[in-house]
């Protein structure tokens, strides 16, 4: 099937569920630690900002502001295996995808992380995916939370974050 779904500006069927499988492959990546699989997930150029919504602000000695956003692919996946550390298991659902242009869209997507002995944590990824000549890509990748209530979980892991370098704003 390549024709467009109802309300898609170009978008055909193969390219939602390209959109959607990039998506859903992000929580797989980073859970199986497949850290060059990164490259099939952003673009070089691409941005993670784990700071850019609400409950993301950590305040405190050890918790100095927002963190910053992460820059280009190589940063990413060295942050992400070297400075972050995360949840077991990333549990992605809910997709919604709004067409910017023809190879640009919006894809917004519900996660959930068991953490264990703790509450499951909640937050919304906000993606701009791109078409590129390799296929759908992620230029810029956005956290935001829904719960504004800190587990203890999540302070002790930015007090991690900061022992191994992350930069604060």
């Amino acid at each position: 099937m390549t024709g467009k779904l109802p309300g898609a500006s170009s978008r055909t069927a193969e390219d939602t569920l390209a959109i959607q499988g990039l998506v859903v492959r992000y929580g797989f990546v980073l859970d199986d630690q497949d850290w060059d699989g990164f490259r099939q997930i952003f673009t070089d150029d691409a941005v993670l900002d784990f700071g850019s919504g609400r409950g993301s602000r950590h305040t405190g000695p050890d918790q100095p502001g927002r963190l910053a956003p992460i820059v280009g692919i190589e940063e990413i996946i060295r942050n992400l295996r070297d400075v972050h550390t995360h949840p077991y298991q990333h549990i992605l659902a809910s997709h919604l995808i709004e067409d910017v242009g023809p190879d640009e869209v919006i894809v917004r997507s519900k996660a959930l992380f068991p953490i264990p002995g703790q509450l499951v944590l909640e937050t919304v990824y906000r993606d701009l995916v791109v078409r590129t000549a390799d296929g759908w890509r992620i230029r810029h990748k956005s956290v935001g939370g829904y719960r504004t209530d800190r587990a203890p979980w999540m302070d002790e892991q930015v007090a991690r974050w900061r022992a191994r370098g992350a930069i604060f704003e």
